[in-house]
């Protein structure tokens, strides 16, 4: 099978630049054969839940590229449930991103992006997705809606985008403040953005499907929660392809019935699972799941598993169906994320008690200065609360940028030293 994807990703870096259309296309048939292969033999090594996952994440790659139209062009942190009510479907900018990754297709967009004279040090995620679109091989979306929440790139891909496509953009603002002020503000943007959508889909919005998806994104993080007390204790198999996939359940899907039947499974696998045995990983930011020392060292071992990773708690929050737009609003305001790294810090440090955590990998992301700049005060504060951290630096998407000699010799020095840790302190 990797042989096969490295020979489709070397036709697609090649042919791109020449043939947009026809590696557009091929792209698109990638992902629905790799999908009816997640549908019909999926890996049995995975639970029901991740296996539902998987297929889920495909369906909505397809989706996107399939009809671009009917689409908009998201960032990963949009709370999606109005275009959930309106049958939109998000084109999630990290997902695609991510998607072409797992085709090994994204260094000849990232030279795209590049060879307009984007800096090599902007975020790979972004890089792929403007260096597909310059490219042909993107498909013009609908129209664009974007946050400022977290990343800085958001500010410039999703306009610079707009002007390219030509399509309309809604963008929210989310103070880096919290308090009722923010929240009253960023609600109030998003009631402005079910106007732009109306306008954009030419129908009226339907409170009724708009209150459906909230209740299904309050069951979802409600389930999503409760998973988090269930894996400090114990041991699902997985792999960290399943952990990226979980952003787009706990994000863009959410309001979706696929997120909500996914926690479900996930909760349900979970409390038939056999109590952890082995080293829990806490991991803060992406996930470079492609590379394989991590994949060797991580995937489907019961003696060392990443349990979570902060971006899928961070926006956990309370929801209300009864104020769909405050509660929508909440995700970025309240977020762990929003407000300073101290609060991501202090959401880092709660949650490695919850999960009971042997320890915890910062991931520096090549071209995310955010997290680059949190890195230490994550090791200091972390390691002051009893909890070992690497910082690890990396890439996410572009694998020019990774270096296996150095990532495989950081990662088993300090898996070894968390087992001698671990068994030190048994009794």
């Amino acid at each position: 099978m990797a042989d096969a994807i490295g020979r489709f990703g070397a036709f697609i870096r090649r042919e791109a630049p020449r043939r947009p259309l026809l590696c557009r296309r091929l792209l698109l048939d990638g992902y629905r054969t790799f999908g009816f292969k997640l549908r019909h033999f999926p890996d049995a090594r995975l639970p029901k839940s991740r296996r539902y996952l998987a297929a889920l994440v495909n369906r909505a790659i397809v989706s996107m590229l399939a009809h671009p139209e009917k689409a908009a062009l998201t960032s990963v942190f949009l709370p999606c449930e109005l275009l959930t009510a309106f049958g939109i479907q998000p084109m999630c900018a990290e997902l695609y991103a991510a998607a072409v990754n797992g085709a090994n297709a994204e260094k000849v967009f990232v030279e795209a992006a590049e060879a307009t004279g984007l800096a090599e040090t902007y975020c790979s995620y972004h890089k792929v997705l403007l260096g597909s679109a310059f490219s042909g091989v993107l498909p013009k979306p609908g129209f664009i809606v974007n946050t400022s929440l977290v990343c800085d790139a958001n500010n410039l891909t999703f306009r610079a985008l707009a002007d390219y496509y030509g399509i309309p953009q809604y963008y929210v603002d989310v103070p880096p403040c919290g308090g009722a002020e923010s929240l009253n503000y960023v609600a109030d943007q998003l009631r402005e953005l079910a106007s732009f959508l109306e306008k954009q889909s030419g129908r009226r919005l339907d409170e009724a499907l708009l209150r459906a998806a909230i209740v299904r994104s309050k069951k979802t993080v409600e389930n999503l929660r409760a998973s988090l007390d269930e894996k400090s204790a114990r041991s699902l198999p997985g792999d960290m392809t399943s952990e990226m996939y979980e952003i787009y359940a706990s994000h863009i899907a959410l309001g979706t019935e696929g997120a909500k039947r996914y926690s479900e499974l996930l909760l349900g696998d979970l409390r038939k699972a056999p109590p952890s045995r082995g080293l829990l990983l806490l991991w803060l930011h992406t996930l470079p799941y492609w590379q394989e020392p991590l994949q060797k060292l991580l995937n489907f071992n019961d003696d060392c598993q990443v349990v979570s990773c902060d971006i899928n708690f961070e926006g956990l929050v309370d929801i209300d169906p009864d104020k769909p737009y405050e509660s929508m609003a909440g995700r970025l305001v309240n977020s762990a994320w929003n407000g300073g790294g101290e609060k991501r810090i202090a959401a880092a440090l709660g949650m490695a008690k919850q999960l009971r955590a042997d320890g915890v990998v910062c991931f520096c992301h090549w071209g995310c200065k955010q997290t680059m700049g949190l890195s230490l005060g994550f090791k200091n504060t972390l390691e002051a609360g009893g909890f070992p951290t690497l910082i690890l630096n990396g890439d996410g998407c572009d694998r020019s940028n990774s270096s296996d000699g150095q990532v495989a010799t950081r990662m088993n020095a300090f898996l070894e030293m968390l087992r001698q840790g671990k068994s030190r302190r048994r009794p």
